[in-house]
């Protein structure tokens, strides 16, 4: 802790009156495979510090790269800061107080093993070929602020494959994973199962036919979907006109069956014991049977909306800004399992992926995706035939509220740079638009 420790009390004697300084050390390693093999191995191991600095209520941010020296760039960032319009948004930094639980490391024997366990699990269920990669994550991050100090080591496991059949067409699957249990459950075999379970199903694929249908989202497919939902929930964005949830708070704004939290204390991706400004985080609760909760907070938006952070402040890469930002969304699993979900559906659609959620009108919620790596006709109960060539053309408030069922397990979920790291389990939704992809 010296270094984040040092470099508070140099900017706090150049001059700052409050700071927080993050140094993140990084081992990533990410196996890449296809064809029956390894392609390529990459290994990263990188540094990065950040400072957060605020003076005569202005605040800005500074990276502090290796080999250069503290004091020279704290004092010209101080400098800098002084010379910036007031940040009528910034109060102060969490002032301290309150025990961190830190997550509980994550070690993987071997990663190859784990690749060979993913390939072998798509081979079985008969697929042409499979690939895809493992991306392992080690973090150590260091915080020290004006009141307090914190430490954590950071892991998770990330498995995404793609599965392919004669015709060449794919199914998709991906989780991450951050302890002994959830690597046994949904680890490199259930992935690689799953996409080529997916793969085998998608075959003869039809151009889809626009109308309204009752769908059947896949954890993959929602946690995306959640993971717009956990982004719109931001204090910031909410005080700013960037979010569909704007004076909503204490609505309805979902059915009862839905329970939404942002939980960074459960064993994931997402997970951490404290955010940036050194606030203790904790499981909040946001959607409570439809009816919205809670925003994310920071010390700062908090003070504004007159009420406690919720430990969700983010200072992306530098510490430029400090911002709510939605750790790990858990959406609450109910009774029933999917399949016994899938059996009621007289005609509908089981979606298992989606690419590319893009905004028409960010406050209003509406928006667009398109469904890929498995979409099927669904006619009393059973699955009838594959589609393609479709989008989803919705409101992302409309699609809440039309949510009618969720099924009895919350699985991992993430799909590439778009999304959180999220827990979603099969989510029913009645009158979803279902358009054309021209």
């Amino acid at each position: 802790m010296m270094d984040v420790e040092r470099i508070v009390r140099i900017a706090l004697e150049t001059g700052a009156e409050e700071v927080a300084a993050r140094r993140v050390e990084s081992r990533d390693k990410q196996v890449r495979f296809s064809r029956g093999g390894v392609d390529i191995v990459n290994t990263w191991q990188t540094v990065s510090t950040g400072v957060f600095i605020a003076t005569d209520g202005r605040t800005t941010g500074v990276e502090i790269k290796r080999g250069e020296d503290p004091k020279e760039v704290l004092e010209k960032a101080v400098r800098f800061c002084r010379r910036l319009p007031e940040n009528r948004d910034f109060v102060g930094l969490y002032p301290g107080g309150g025990g961190s639980r830190e997550p509980d490391p994550f070690h993987l024997e071997d990663i190859f093993d784990a690749v060979k366990e993913a390939m072998d699990a798509g081979r079985r269920e008969g697929v042409k070929r499979i690939s895809g990669e493992l991306y392992l994550s080690d973090e150590k991050v260091e915080l020290a602020t004006n009141y307090t100090t914190r430490e954590e080591r950071r892991s998770f496991l990330i498995t995404t494959v793609r599965a392919f059949n004669e015709e060449g067409t794919t199914g998709q699957a991906s989780t991450h994973v951050a302890d002994e249990d959830s690597y046994k459950k949904w680890g490199p075999g259930f992935v690689g199962e799953k996409a080529a379970k997916l793969a085998s199903m998608n075959r003869s694929v039809r151009q889809g036919e626009e109308g309204n249908y009752t769908v059947l989202f896949d954890p993959l497919c929602f946690g995306a979907l959640l993971s717009e939902v956990s982004e719109a929930l931001s204090a910031f964005l909410v005080d700013t006109g960037m979010s569909f949830f704007i004076n909503l708070l204490g609505e309805r704004v979902s059915t009862d069956g839905f329970t939404l939290y942002d939980d960074p204390l459960r064993p994931g991706g997402g997970a951490r014991g404290f955010d940036d400004e050194g606030a203790p985080t904790r499981r909040n609760l946001l959607i409570e049977k439809g009816i919205l909760k809670s925003y994310l907070h920071t010390h700062s938006t908090a003070k504004k909306f007159s009420t406690s952070t919720t430990a969700n402040a983010s200072g992306g890469r530098i510490m430029s800004t400090l911002l709510p930002e939605g750790w790990q969304p858990f959406l609450a699993p109910g009774r029933r399992s999917w399949e016994d979900i899938l059996g009621d559906i007289k005609r509908g659609l089981y979606i298992a992926n989606t690419w590319y959620t893009r905004y028409q009108d960010l406050r209003a919620g509406d928006f667009s995706t398109i469904p890929r790596d498995g979409i099927f006709l669904i006619e009393d109960g059973e699955i009838k035939e594959a589609w393609g060539g479709v989008r989803i053309s919705e409101n992302m408030l409309k699609l809440l509220k039309n949510v009618k069922e969720v099924s009895s397990e919350a699985l991992p979920s993430h799909w590439w740079g778009e999304a959180r790291r999220a827990y979603s389990p099969h989510v029913l939704v009645d009158n979803v638009k279902i358009t054309k992809a021209r």
